[in-house]
């Protein structure tokens, strides 16, 4: 494994688990945002952000995957 490799790996992983947060804290203003009665627009939107999160976060798991990884 090259030294590149090793770095892509790193930024991709780097990439998931800032998505990943993303991702979360998406979820938590959906959820506050349906709870404090905000317009279906809003709820809605909050929600498509979060299908977009888990969509980029899915590729870039399978662009791990590719990637050889250290034992």
């Amino acid at each position: 494994m090259t030294t590149q490799t090793i770095a892509n790996v790193g930024h991709l992983r780097s990439q998931l688990t800032a998505i990943s947060r993303d991702a979360e804290l998406a979820f938590e203003r959906a959820f506050d945002l349906q709870q404090a009665g905000a317009p279906a627009e809003r709820v809605d939107a909050a929600i498509a952000e979060i299908t977009r999160l888990q969509e980029r976060a899915r590729r870039l798991r399978e662009q791990l995957g590719q990637e050889p990884v250290l034992h």
